[in-house]
């Protein structure tokens, strides 16, 4: 494969995709991004991505693009062309894959963004050398990805199930944004954490969170909690720390299951840099076996918000290691 080849890389996020030219060395070399309409249908939306991924084609014109992978947050159906339990609605059991492929006359296909993102770790990340690699994309929701040899591995649904949906409090716990009740989810994710720092605002309006929220003219939020942390507010540190524990009890449960060598965390929230790692790792450490936590190595993923793009086309690149 040349130094020429390319792939389209289409990361869906809740408020807005981005679209990339990406080179089979990981380089996003062109990049959009394209806001959705909340009313939107899906045809409204192929247009727009569509329009976006030939205004990225005629800036690289002899660019040979190999094809398009899309990065879809929810589950993803056997054809790997369509999924459900996305965030934009619209998509749901809509061919997107097929339909933006046919477009270009190019091959397309969908996986999970969660897995997207763990594959582009394994490719191109700093720990590509890992044989078995553990994503934790802790943002809106929490993804879990496995990569064994630099290949996805998939039990179902285009990744792990629901594996950030791990039931920790049960049917006392709070829902989460799908309906699960007293998952992971519902404790640790950004959601979660928005939920958290507004119910705190509310308690102490005079905090630096709540002004900070007050100041941008809205309510607080998960990046509210994380720029005051990482100012030194005790308060916001100590919401990171508990959301950190929970992670971590996760982590130790999913390393007792896939034995991985590393564990990395990525996703929004990953932005809190070791005020979330650091309790993810302690926490993981004192609840999980020696045997399986031992060898692991915690650290940050390392491509932060371009894996979703990488890894979206990194669908398109063989995927074999050496």
């Amino acid at each position: 494969m040349s130094q020429q080849d390319f792939a389209i890389g289409i990361d869906i996020g809740g408020g807005s995709t981005k679209i990339g030219l990406v080179s089979t060395g990981g380089e996003i070399v062109e990049r959009r991004r394209v806001v959705v309409g909340d009313t939107d249908d899906a045809d409204t939306i192929v247009a727009q991505y569509a329009e976006t991924v030939r205004d990225i084609l005629g800036a690289h014109p002899a660019a040979r693009v190999l094809g398009i992978g899309i990065g879809f947050p929810g589950r993803i159906h056997p054809d790997n062309l369509s999924g459900d339990l996305g965030n934009i609605p619209a998509l749901d059991d809509f061919p997107l894959a097929e339909r933006i492929g046919g477009l270009f006359s190019l091959p397309a296909r969908m996986e999970n963004d969660g897995t997207a993102a763990g594959l582009a770790e394994a490719m191109f990340g700093k720990d590509r050398a890992a044989r078995r690699l553990l994503l934790i994309a802790a943002g809106t929701g929490i993804g879990v990805a496995l990569t064994i040899d630099g290949k996805p591995f998939i039990t179902s649904g285009g990744g792990l199930g629901n594996a950030g949906q791990l039931i920790i409090h049960g049917s006392d716990g709070r829902p989460c944004r799908q309906g699960c009740v007293g998952c992971l989810e519902s404790l640790a994710s950004g959601d979660a954490l928005n939920g958290i720092a507004r119910r705190y605002c509310v308690e102490v309006p005079d905090s630096p969170l709540a002004r900070r929220a007050s100041d941008h003219g809205r309510e607080a939020d998960a990046s509210d909690v994380i720029a005051t942390a990482l100012a030194g507010d005790a308060a916001a540190k100590a919401m990171l720390s508990d959301v950190g524990r929970w992670l971590g009890r996760g982590a130790a449960t999913w390393a007792q299951i896939f034995a991985p060598d590393v564990i990395l965390l990525g996703g929004g929230l990953s932005a809190a840099g070791n005020l979330l790692l650091a309790p993810l790792e302690q926490e993981a450490r004192l609840s999980g076996l020696n045997l399986y936590l031992a060898p692991v190595r915690f650290a940050l993923a390392s491509l932060g918000n371009d894996a979703g793009i990488i890894g979206a086309a990194a669908q398109i690149f063989p995927t074999t290691k050496p």
